[in-house]
């Protein structure tokens, strides 16, 4: 079951769905693999008892692992969708946060991306709607996609206001 499910209407249609970009994890494997070779830099330069060795990569390990329970819970929780009516944008786990905007009132979809998300597949996705409110969400994959899979079931007045 997805983070989205219990938010879609029974018989909705949904034709996009993604979340976060796996990229979300790179500062945690960056934090791992400098928290690992630490550990193994003070293993090689100090002499130390087996027991200390064992305990220090033991803690390294944890640390490391530790790291990347932050990251995984943000990109399974993080859930965008376009259904044939509305837009939704699911994310938190302790506070969640959905945001749901009926295509009709669709202001604005924007989609930046760097020169390493162009390559990777991934983007900072824009949403506003028509009252002023927006949503700004960082490192969505296939940010493009969902942009155009909303502004493809649009009504032509929002396509038209978008400029898709």
């Amino acid at each position: 079951m997805s983070a989205l499910d219990p938010y879609f209407a029974s018989g909705e249609r949904i034709l996009y769905r993604t979340r976060l970009h796996p990229v979300v994890f790179v500062g945690a494997a960056v934090g791992a693999a400098t928290t690992l070779a630490i550990v193994a830099l003070i293993v090689h330069r100090n002499p130390l008892p087996p027991a200390t060795i064992s305990r220090l990569w033991l803690a390294g390990t944890a640390v490391a692992v530790a790291s990347f329970v932050s990251p995984f819970v943000r990109w399974r929780r993080a859930e965008f969708a376009v259904t044939g009516d509305r837009v939704l944008l699911r994310s938190g786990f302790v506070r969640v946060r959905v945001v749901e905007v009926p295509l009709a009132d669709v202001n604005a979809i924007d989609v930046e991306q760097t020169y390493a998300g162009r390559y990777l597949g991934y983007g900072t996705l824009g949403v506003a709607d028509v009252s002023g409110g927006a949503e700004i969400i960082a490192r969505v994959a296939n940010a493009g996609a969902f942009r155009e899979a909303a502004l493809r079931v649009a009504p032509p007045s929002v396509r038209r206001r978008v400029g898709g």
